[in-house]
């Protein structure tokens, strides 16, 4: 899912507001160091030319087996080797007559950093376990070509203030609102036909793209709705509905987590759901039993996904011992896995965390392995609050290591800063996957889902609101960003993508084939209201040198400046908030503007026709809806539980029991009454 892994070899519509990149032209200087294939070693860097400010390198690579990783690593202008200072090179093709392949990379922005020397090619033999070393540390890089020039981000095209009554509307916590569709529609994927308990199927496309599986990130995710909507509900047969299908969770988490053919520990992606769509133009068959592991090729492992399922069933916990249930059936039944490993998972996974919270693993998207922002964030969230949990348990001992793990992995954070570019990494390593620009929008996903309370990356910090402005122009390179009204004249956000090299459409990839998604704009426009709910609650804004940029573009009329304070009594403290909640509305106006009138949403948008396209009914879609209208909520009268309420005590519609219980309308009744919710 999100791209299936594949892997960008060529740089592909960047339109980042950053740096104009030229391409190779007749000023560039290249350097060849192998002008032929060599015979006694396994690679060989070829040539390499750095050129208003894109670093262009071909190396030799002996071809010893299938999975290969070839990095090129240099130091930057001040002379300093980090894990930034590397290039990844792609497969380019085979040279004839011989076991060798060309590899290849073109790198702009390079110099943001700069490069002074080579420091060597790094060819690492994945299948056979070898990895193979060319020392290139007397080679001085010398810099030739145009002068990059750096593009200013452009104004802002609206300045749209306050809360509007049509979002209000849409997010309205009452029925025939898209806020009660995207709960129906959430319901609808969760324990579908013949599936285990307490599992989810992340989209109803069962073929290109083929989504009809239980992700561990996306389970977690929408039983974190689930567990709101719990907290929330007056209604006590609903609630106890709420309740089951948690409970059901915990046994689908701790199953996963004693499958026998897991590959890569507690951080595999993913389990086969064991079913038949309902309907024939949908079916997908699998003889997989139940809720079991995912076997084939795929992005493995995924760290987050034991963080995430921890913070859900702590939340729930929580919440379930405060309704008066007991400390014992939290204990039994969610937390000891020592003593119950079939149906407790938190302890198990919250050790995980403790243990691999340093390690490498896949982002959220599935197509790289680095070090992640998303990643760590969720993590130290996890173990913050599980240090905590586990107190409360009566285990010390637990507590002690999640709390020892907690400090050192926060000690970490500060190096996805990039003042240079004034910005908060997606993940902090070389280049990869053909993300040059390093802006994603896992960041905000990440803050979103992350943030400990404790204020690491909180929704205020300067750095975050620097990143969001960072990433979300990046996305006016859609075509469909140049339609800044809707129909009746309101303002519509900027469409929001994973990030502006993006080539995944929906079912494959082609060159910009990148798109906005439904979950992507709703996050941004959750951190807007969420920023917005802290200030107020904060009573003041201080702006930065670092925020100073974000409130230029997004509440150019308060004229702030960096270095001040402005409280709340102060008009210009109005006019940032009254900014924040009206971006907020103009980002949840896109998605309203964009959706069909049955309220349905799949993974994406079009970027130049504005269609919606991808995986039908993308579960993420409608939780993402769900938890920005509750972020609405608390920036608009600071009555979130008031807005969960109403919500949760909303009914759910089921239809027939079994396995699974079937929580879902039949898909073809549900299309035709998708009007009701």
């Amino acid at each position: 899912m999100r791209g299936q892994n594949v892997l960008a070899a060529t740089f592909v519509g960047l339109a980042s507001f950053v740096t104009a990149a030229p391409a190779a032209s007749a000023s560039c200087v290249t350097t060849t160091y192998a002008s032929v294939v060599p015979s006694a070693t396994a690679l060989a860097l070829r040539s390499l030319a750095y050129c208003g400010g894109t670093l262009y390198a071909d190396a030799y690579i002996e071809n010893l087996c299938y999975d290969k990783v070839v990095s090129l690593y240099y130091s930057d202008k001040s002379g300093a080797s980090t894990p930034l200072s590397a290039v990844n090179l792609g497969y380019q093709s085979s040279i004839s007559n011989t076991n060798y392949e060309l590899w290849s990379s073109t790198t702009p922005y390079v110099n943001l950093d700069g490069i002074s020397n080579l420091l060597n090619l790094t060819y690492n033999a994945v299948n056979i376990n070898q990895i193979f070393v060319e020392d290139l540390r007397n080679i001085t890089v010398n810099a030739s070509g145009p002068k990059p020039t750096s593009t200013a981000i452009p104004p802002p095209y609206a300045t749209p203030t306050g809360f509007s009554k049509d979002i209000t509307n849409f997010l309205a916590a009452a029925k025939g609102s898209e806020a009660a569709k995207a709960k129906r529609f959430m319901f609808n994927n969760i324990e579908v036909t013949d599936a285990a308990v307490g599992t989810i199927v992340a989209a109803q496309s069962y073929a290109n793209p083929d989504y009809g599986y239980n992700w561990v990130r996306d389970s977690s995710l929408t039983f974190d709705v689930v567990a709101s909507l719990y907290a929330g509900a007056s209604n006590m047969t609903i609630r106890n509905y709420y309740s089951d299908l948690l409970f059901n969770y915990s046994i689908a988490r701790a199953t996963e987590q004693i499958d026998p053919g897991l590959q890569t520990g507690l951080g595999e992606p993913k389990f086969n759901l064991g079913y038949v769509a309902a309907v024939t133009d949908l079916k997908r068959i699998t003889n997989q039993p139940y809720n079991s592991v995912f076997t084939g090729p795929w992005g493995r492992p995924q760290n987050d996904g034991p963080a995430t399922a921890a913070i859900t069933l702590m939340e729930f916990a929580n919440t379930y011992m405060a309704n008066g249930g007991s400390l014992d059936t939290v204990k039994n039944k969610l937390y000891n896995s020592s003593a119950n490993p079939s149906g407790a998972p938190i302890m198990k996974d919250l050790l995980f965390v403790a243990s691999n919270w340093s390690s490498p693993s896949f982002d959220l998207w599935e197509e790289e392995e680095s070090d992640h922002f998303y990643t760590r964030m969720v993590q130290h969230r996890a173990l913050v609050l599980g240090s905590t949990f586990a107190t409360k348990m009566g285990d010390s001992a637990t507590s002690t290591t999640l709390s020892s793990a907690a400090t050192a992995l926060a000690a970490t954070m500060s190096q996805f800063w990039d003042k240079t570019r004034n910005l908060i990494l997606y993940e902090y390593g070389p280049v990869l996957n053909g993300k040059y620009s390093f802006k994603d929008t896992a960041v905000i996903l990440g803050v979103l889902h992350g943030y400990a309370g404790d204020g690491l990356y909180s929704y205020t910090d300067p750095k975050v609101l620097s990143s969001a402005l960072e990433i979300a122009t990046s996305f006016l390179i859609y075509n469909i960003s140049s339609v800044t009204h809707d129909a009746q004249g309101l303002i519509l956000g900027i469409p929001i993508g994973r990030y502006p090299e993006d080539v995944y459409n929906g079912t494959g990839t082609q060159a910009n084939g990148g798109n906005p998604w439904y979950l992507c704009t709703a996050a941004m426009a959750e951190l807007f209201y969420r920023a917005s709910a802290s200030y107020t609650a904060i009573g003041k804004i201080s702006v930065t040198g670092n925020s100073l940029p974000f409130w230029r573009y997004f509440s150019p009329q308060a004229n702030v400046q960096a270095g001040k304070s402005y409280p709340a009594n102060d008009v210009q403290f109005f006019n940032m908030v009254n900014s924040l909640n009206g971006w907020g509305d103009a980002y949840m106006r896109t998605i309203n503007n964009y959706t069909p009138p049955n309220g349905r949403m799949p993974e994406e948008i079009n970027r130049n026709t504005g269609a919606p396209q991808g995986a039908r009914d993308l579960t993420w879609s409608y939780a993402s809806v769900v938890t920005a209208g509750a972020a609405r909520a608390a920036a608009m009268n600071n009555n979130e539980a008031l807005w969960w309420k109403n919500l949760a005590d909303i009914p759910v519609t089921t239809n027939s029991t079994g396995v699974g219980a079937n929580r879902r309308l039949a898909v073809d009744a549900d299309l035709a009454a998708a009007g009701d919710a």
